[in-house]
């Protein structure tokens, strides 16, 4: 019951994958009505190309909806258009169809439509129950074959409704799809075979399938490496968006508890100024109160004598003034010589101070924090474990190797004073042992221009050969004992490794127009020799030079004008011989430890992340490297195979 189920949720998935690409009509967005094709290959509802066609006149110009490709209308008007039977038979046989297919042969008698219940598998036609038994009765369609709609759709007809299904010349409407012409590489049908192919290879429609299969099986799995990587591209982005949310998060509760943080010593700070100034106010206000109670008491003594003193002298007796004088003098007395009141406090005033520094940091936000953002490129997720995707013998040393754009891979020999070329799967295609007439003599270095395009060092010849992708001499430049070569990404740039001879790098500029310069020797710096042995060289993204160094065993990474930036020795300064070196997409460099027999991963600044493969892996004194069109790693090996390691 699992694998019924499986099955039918597995058809369901091709059902919806055939509907979202191929049955649904780009102008009205629903199931196609009588699908035909533009000579684009671009396929509409015949009545949504009646609409969108303004002038149907044949030979009145149009733009196809989707490539916006100028369209000529046939001279039989829409009608002279293609009609797409493999979408046809998708509807048929795949797919339950919402539209309903009236009858062919009822049609030309009645302008009454009568449903179809079945299908002439040879023809096309759609033929009702009472027309179905007389389809194959005339001399003309003796040999057709009718199945109903279940029958289409069921897997037992499938190889039957291949062998009979024939498709008709969008040219010759008369004539079935018979031959390809393998000079043209379209399929054609016996009239355009006399009319249009006279003398051409044409080939059965069965044998020409065979060569193309193979062909689209190749695009097919390069597009499902391609598939693999975007799916890991997503996973990655996947986890950058959760690491983003996380960190926003994070930096969220930062900013909130700071805040608070802040909001809390500005109340404790508040709670504090108030406190001080309330102490500072009550002492002040106390002694101020004491002095004016004091100053009241004295001033209220001196009243009350003074009232006294003046009513016995306006009032009294003589004998009454006589009597107190000498109590009211002394009071008198007392009262003259003391201080009204012995010191007023000073007065106090109170300020609240700030600073603007304060009121700054608050405004800007400083006081609160600033939000930093630091930028870095998305980092690649390394595999655990390199795995080895191909594996193919040279039959030699290669001692470079490099990807074309067209995915052949071209290795060099030294010894042999060969290139040879392997296609994506490692199949050997050819070996080149001369250039334009001029033997190859040692050669090493080679390196891929985007249109394939080549940079081929010859060490003995002295020369880089500039070649075309058909390895014909474009251009020649004399360097003295050429051996690793690279481009730099904007392919402005060559760089040239001249090993243990002349101890330098070579830089070579190309303009505009292709004119190749020389602009800098790269050998010394403040009068210290920069190279002993520079054997391979590669360029990162941002024009910083990667020189692989052979004695001592070390690697250099430049800056763009040939400055010492960092150098890479091995974890604990242990790395073996580097051969070979490459940069990938991220910067990241690979180098062959032909000694220690493995690759090391080392970081855009000259540290060491990780064995990509070791002797562990099957690798064996690893030589030359690559990075290819799918962002694996190409190495060559002192045995001469190739292995190519898919680590990201």
């Amino acid at each position: 019951m699992a694998t019924a189920q499986g099955n039918r949720d597995d058809e369901k998935s091709l059902q919806a994958k055939i509907t979202e690409h191929f049955i649904s009509c780009p102008l009205c967005l629903e199931e196609y009505k009588e699908p035909t094709d533009l000579p684009c290959r671009h396929t509409f509802c015949k009545g949504c190309l009646k609409t969108y066609i303004t002038d149907l006149t044949p030979g009145s110009k149009f733009r196809c909806p989707m490539c916006q490709k100028e369209t000529e209308v046939p001279k039989d008007g829409l009608e002279g258009f293609t009609h797409n039977f493999y979408i046809e038979s998708l509807q048929d046989t795949v797919l339950q169809s919402t539209h309903k297919k009236t009858c062919s042969s009822c049609a030309l008698v009645s302008p009454k439509e009568t449903v179809a219940s079945s299908k002439c598998i040879t023809c096309h036609d759609y033929l009702c129950e009472k027309c179905s038994p007389f389809h194959c009765g005339t001399k003309f369609t003796k040999d057709h074959k009718v199945l109903t709609f279940q029958q289409l759709k069921s897997k037992k007809y499938q190889r039957e409704i291949q062998e009979h299904q024939k498709i008709i010349c969008s040219e010759h409407k008369d004539e079935m799809i018979r031959y390809f012409c393998s000079d043209c590489n379209v399929p054609i049908c016996r009239d355009c075979r006399e009319l249009h192919h006279d003398g051409h290879k044409l080939l059965s429609l069965e044998k020409a399938a065979e060569i193309v299969k193979p062909k689209l099986e190749t695009k097919c799995h390069y597009l499902e490496r391609k598939l693999a990587k975007g799916e890991k591209s997503l996973v990655n982005i996947d986890y950058t968006l959760a690491t983003l949310l996380e960190n926003e998060s994070s930096v969220q509760q930062q900013i909130k508890a700071r805040a608070a943080h802040l909001r809390q010593l500005i109340d404790q700070r508040e709670k504090t100024l108030l406190q001080e100034l309330h102490e500072t106010s009550s002492t002040h206000w106390k002694n101020l109160q004491i002095t004016h109670e004091n100053c009241s008491a004295t001033c209220s003594s001196i009243k009350t004598t003074k009232d006294v003193v003046k009513n016995i002298l306006q009032h009294g007796a003589p004998i009454d003034v006589l009597m107190l004088q000498h109590q009211l003098g002394q009071r008198l007395d007392e009262l003259q010589f003391t201080s009204v009141v012995d010191k007023i406090p000073e007065e106090i005033n109170l300020k609240l101070t700030t600073t603007t520094k304060v009121d700054q940091e608050i405004s800007s936000g400083a006081g609160l924090g600033n939000l930093q953002i630091s930028r870095q490129p998305a980092l690649p997720k390394f595999k655990p474990q390199a795995e080895c995707m191909l594996e193919f013998d040279t039959d030699m040393i290669p001692v470079d190797i490099s990807a074309s754009p067209n995915r052949e891979y071209v290795t060099t020999n030294s010894i042999k004073n060969k290139v040879k070329i392997f296609s994506s799967n490692g199949t050997f295609r050819k070996a080149i042992t001369s250039v334009s007439h001029t033997q190859l003599k040692c050669p090493v270095g080679i390196c891929h221009f985007p249109d394939g395009k080549m940079v081929l060092a010859g060490v003995k010849n002295n020369k880089l050969f500039i070649l075309s992708p058909h390895w014909e001499v474009q251009q020649t430049v004399d360097v003295n004992n050429p051996c690793g070569v690279a481009l730099n990404d904007n392919c402005t740039k060559i760089a040239v490794a001249q090993g243990d001879i002349e101890k330098s790098v070579s830089v070579f500029s190309i303009d505009i127009n292709g004119k190749i310069t020389l602009t800098d020797v790269i050998k010394d710096k403040d009068g210290e020799q920069l190279f002993n042995s520079p054997y391979k060289v590669a360029y990162m993204s941002n024009g910083c030079l990667v020189v692989s160094d052979r004695s001592p065993n070390k690697l250099h990474i430049l800056t763009p004008p040939g400055d010492p930036l960092h150098q890479y020795t091995g974890p604990d300064n242990k790395l073996g011989q580097p051969r070979g070196v490459c940069v990938d997409a991220y910067d990241n460099i690979l180098v062959t430890d032909c000694d220690k027999h493995c690759i090391h991963l080392v970081s855009p600044d000259g540290k060491f992340i990780k064995y990509i493969a070791t002797k562990a892996d099957g690798l064996y004194k690893p030589w030359a490297c690559t990075i290819n069109q799918d962002g694996d790693l190409v190495v060559t090996e002192l045995d001469g195979k190739v292995k190519v390691f898919q680590y990201l």
